[in-house]
């Protein structure tokens, strides 16, 4: 049984469905977090990269292209993530079904490499320690996490629109296993200290995030994450469609000439071993 038994159950089930149902408009969402994360790495030719959270092996085909001819694993917990990376692979990488904070890691790696992966450890300071263990003397772990969700426009303002027409929200708190569960800069960096990490330097981004062409696409994307997707999971279509209403002119508020693209806020971390 998997340490993280609620995370094994949650990315096995029908959140993975629907994360490979809408797989192109996440990753498209994603393309100026993955931008930002990407120069943040400093990958180079001929490193061994581990990717901690690598779901349907986007980040880690990207990862493989940069580093080539270095070695890339990409590690997941989730079966149909993990199927779906092996399914797109171009060969250039290896993928492992398993829980980082339990994996028997030895020493291979340059670089710990994680996009929104390291959130959901229920003891993120064993995980962060057993992460350790992949790494080289030296080697460094380079992360991207979530802020905390208020901060995050287009999940937030959405959900403040339109939660009277929705069940009260049981929330996913800050700082607890989830999305936003290193949501906290200072905690973050406590965590790691304590998992026997050092030089660990946080800084915020805020890259671009396009959630669609037309604030209608844009709003249907967004029903799709955060707080809105959990309500919305046993909606009938009635309540959908007066969300889809009444949140698609918030998305407007971001609409450009290059489709709807409000900014994201994130961390990027990095720790050395």
């Amino acid at each position: 049984m998997s340490s993280n038994q609620n995370q094994y159950d949650y990315w096995n089930g029908e959140i993975a469905t629907n994360w490979l149902k809408r797989l192109e408009y996440f990753e498209r969402g994603f393309s100026g977090i993955n931008a930002a994360l990407m120069a943040f790495a400093r990958l180079e030719p001929g490193m061994a990269v581990l990717d901690v959270g690598c779901g349907a092996g986007t980040t880690t085909e990207e990862i493989a292209a940069a580093v080539a001819p270095g070695r890339v694993v990409g590690l997941d917990i989730s079966k149909p993530l993990i199927e779906a990376a092996r399914a797109r692979a171009s060969g250039a990488a290896e993928y492992i079904e398993a829980d980082a904070s339990a994996y028997p890691f030895t020493p291979d790696f340059d670089l710990v490499f994680s996009r929104l992966g390291l959130m959901f450890f229920t003891d993120p300071v064993k995980s962060f320690a057993n992460l350790r263990r992949a790494l080289r003397p030296g080697g460094r772990l380079a992360f991207l996490c979530w802020c905390p969700q208020a901060e995050i426009c287009y999940l937030w303002e959405p959900y403040q629109a339109a939660h009277d027409l929705l069940p009260v929200l049981d929330p996913t708190p800050d700082n607890e296993p989830g999305p936003f569960g290193l949501a906290d800069r200072a905690r973050t960096a406590c965590l790691l200290q304590e998992a026997g990490w050092h030089d660990i330097r946080i800084a915020r981004t805020t890259p671009p995030s396009l959630l669609g062409i037309t604030p209608g696409e844009a709003a249907e994307q967004v029903m799709n994450m955060g707080p809105l997707a959990r309500l919305l999971r046993q909606a009938d279509a009635a309540t959908t469609a007066k969300v889809r209403d009444r949140i698609t002119p918030v998305m407007a508020k971001w609409h450009t000439s290059g489709g709807v693209v409000p900014p994201a806020a994130c961390w990027l971390v990095e720790a050395f071993a």
